[in-house]
């Protein structure tokens, strides 16, 4: 992690101190300011090591920062009420992604819904997100990420996959594990039933939780 501000470029930190400012806006109320601009450097620095193209590394670095900093306030209490979901993936550009969308797609404000990937990707498939696109779902904004214990901690579901790498999912946390295959590089056909079954298993996770999805 970068020891203060100025070791970074001018573009850099003024990124930096953009993002900061909308977290702490954000997350204000739950957690100091300087708690908030140390877990966005550290998340910059981590996206800035495994980032393949450089230019995103903002945009994610202020993403992942958002994420620790939800699992944060949560453990604090803070949003205790509404439900959250953890899918991991491996590269957290397929299922998980598809997963996470359709849950918020179904439940809106009601819950919260994060992904992750044991061994994250940037590539997100071009059919999956067509497939999600025919369905009025749009995912371009989905940016791949790991997991962190904190987040899984702070879940009430952690969902992953058949072929997943394991993941040491706290004791009180339900752990689910869907057996789903890989829409990466298939057919968009075969991608639609990978959706369709997805879907399914959504409309089962929201009623486990406890939630009725709007309209």
């Amino acid at each position: 992690m970068p020891a203060n501000l100025e070791s970074l470029s001018l573009d850099e930190q003024l990124a930096i101190r953009s993002a900061r400012d909308r977290l702490v806006g954000e997350f204000g109320e739950a957690l100091d300011t300087e708690t908030i601009e140390t877990m966005l450097l550290a998340s910059w620095e981590h996206m800035d090591r495994v980032a393949r193209v450089k230019v995103h590394v903002p945009l994610l670095a202020e993403r992942f920062a958002r994420a620790q900093l939800w699992a944060a306030t949560r453990m604090r209490g803070h949003q205790a009420g509404v439900p959250a979901v953890v899918f991991v993936d491996t590269n957290d550009s397929g299922r998980g992604r598809m997963a996470k969308a359709l849950f918020l797609h179904r439940v809106g404000a009601h819950g919260l819904a994060f992904s992750a990937g044991t061994d994250p990707n940037e590539a997100l498939d071009g059919t999956v997100q067509q497939a999600m696109e025919e369905v009025g779902i749009t995912t371009t904004e989905a940016f791949p990420k790991p997991w962190t214990p904190q987040i899984l901690a702070a879940a009430d579901r952690v969902v992953t996959f058949g072929d997943t790498d394991p993941i040491d999912v706290p004791d009180a946390t339900t752990h689910l594990v869907w057996d789903v295959p890989d829409p990466r590089g298939e057919s968009l056909e075969q991608v639609r039933a990978i959706r369709d079954r997805l879907a399914a298993l959504v409309d089962a996770l929201v009623d486990d939780v406890g939630l009725t999805p709007p309209g």
